[in-house]
C-alpha cells in the first residue's frame, strides 16, 4: 500500500514537472513571437463601448474577434493598430474626386491591407481578388468589367508613384 502511494506521488510529481516544462517552452515561444511584433509595448484602457468598436474593427479587417482569455490577442490588437496607423497615413496620400479614382484608391487600400497587415503573398492576393471578381486597376482606368489579376498587377498597384499618376489622370489633373 505504501509502495503504491509512493508511485502515485512520483507520477504526480512527474506530471507536474512535465507541465512546468511545457509552460516554460510555451512562454519562451510566446516571448519570441511578441518580440517579432516589435520592441515597444503600450497599455491602454477602454470602456466597454470602445472595446466593442475595437473588436468590431478586428473582425472587419480579417482578424478573429478578441475575447477575454483568447490566445494571440496581443497579435490581433497589434494588427488592428498597424491597420489604423496605415489608414491614417494613406488618407493623407491622395484625396480622389472622380468615381473611378475613388474605386482605384479603395482597391489600393484593400490590396495594401491584404499584403502589409495580413501578410498575404502576392499570389494569394491575386487568387482572392480573382475569386471575388474584383476589377483590376487597368479595367478601372479603361472602365471595363472583369480582368484577371496577376502578381504584376499587385506590384504596380502598390507602387505609389504609378498610383498617384493614375489617380491624378482619373481626376483630370496634371502633375
Amino acid at each position: 500500500m505504501e509502495k503504491r502511494l509512493k508511485e502515485d506521488e512520483r507520477l504526480k510529481e512527474d506530471e507536474l514537472a512535465a507541465q512546468r516544462q511545457k509552460n516554460i517552452e510555451y512562454q519562451n515561444i510566446r516571448k519570441e513571437r511578441l518580440e517579432e511584433l516589435g520592441e515597444y509595448k503600450i497599455s491602454i484602457r477602454l470602456n466597454g463601448a470602445d472595446y466593442e468598436k475595437l473588436a468590431d474593427l478586428c473582425e472587419t479587417i480579417g482578424y478573429r474577434r478578441p475575447q477575454p482569455g483568447m490566445r494571440n490577442i496581443i497579435e490581433t490588437l497589434s494588427g488592428a493598430m498597424k491597420y489604423l496607423i496605415r489608414e491614417e497615413k494613406d488618407s493623407k496620400l491622395y484625396q480622389p474626386k472622380s468615381p473611378a479614382a475613388k474605386e482605384l484608391y479603395g482597391l489600393y487600400k484593400t490590396v495594401s491591407h491584404l499584403k502589409y497587415d495580413l501578410g498575404l503573398e502576392d499570389k494569394k492576393i491575386t487568387k482572392k481578388l480573382n475569386e471575388e471578381n474584383v476589377r483590376t486597376p487597368i479595367n478601372i482606368v479603361a472602365d471595363s468589367d472583369g480582368g484577371y489579376w496577376k502578381v504584376k498587377s499587385i506590384t504596380r498597384l502598390l507602387d505609389k508613384k504609378i498610383l498617384l499618376k493614375r489617380l491624378s489622370e482619373l481626376d483630370g489633373e496634371d502633375e
